[in-house]
């Protein structure tokens, strides 16, 4: 259960929301943005399903003015399962332990209360170091996923990884300007 590495390129254009809202496409601003690290990478975790994006998010969501029940589309760094089931916790869509349950009952496909990984994520798409996550969320608050189109979203939150190997973790909140 671990994803492939992948051959690919990702392109992030990044410019004031005064020139983004002059061009043609559809703005998506970044609302907030956090970096953050722990004592993983050569210490013995205490707690295997805490990661140091549980202490990003709060500052991260208050950064960007939003609450996770804001989130409308998620990008979740997911080079294993097991990522992306720790992220929903530590983000706080679910409470600690209750991940696989919310993964399972629904809430994570393109009509669900939480739609992650609409492109297929990590595992099923490629392994280009989460700029591909960045890459969809904006696609999806563009409105440009095509077949994997969420309706209607505003927020989007894309992250990286999230702090249980190399003990980095980083994550954007983005909104639909306009």
């Amino acid at each position: 259960d671990c994803c492939l590495e992948t051959d690919g390129a990702v392109a992030v254009l990044v410019t004031s929301a005064e020139r983004a809202r002059d061009l043609r496409r559809v703005p998506v601003l970044i609302r907030g943005a956090a970096w953050g690290s722990g004592l993983t990478l050569y210490a013995p975790q205490d707690d295997p399903t805490r990661t140091s994006a549980a202490d990003l998010a709060p500052r991260l969501f208050a950064q960007a003015g939003v609450e996770p029940a804001d989130i409308d589309v998620a990008e979740l760094y997911d080079c294993f399962t097991y990522s992306v089931i720790v992220q929903l916790e530590d983000y706080g869509f679910c409470a600690k332990g209750e991940g696989g349950a919310y993964a399972a009952s629904g809430a994570l496909e393109r009509g669900g209360e939480l739609p992650v990984n609409t492109h297929g994520g990590f595992l099923s798409e490629g392994y280009v170091h989460g700029l591909n996550h960045v890459c969809e969320a904006v696609s999806q608050l563009r409105g440009d996923a095509g077949e994997r189109q969420v309706p209607g979203p505003e927020i989007a939150l894309s992250t990286g990884q999230p702090g249980y190997v190399a003990g980095n973790t980083s994550a954007l909140v983005l909104r639909r300007g306009g």
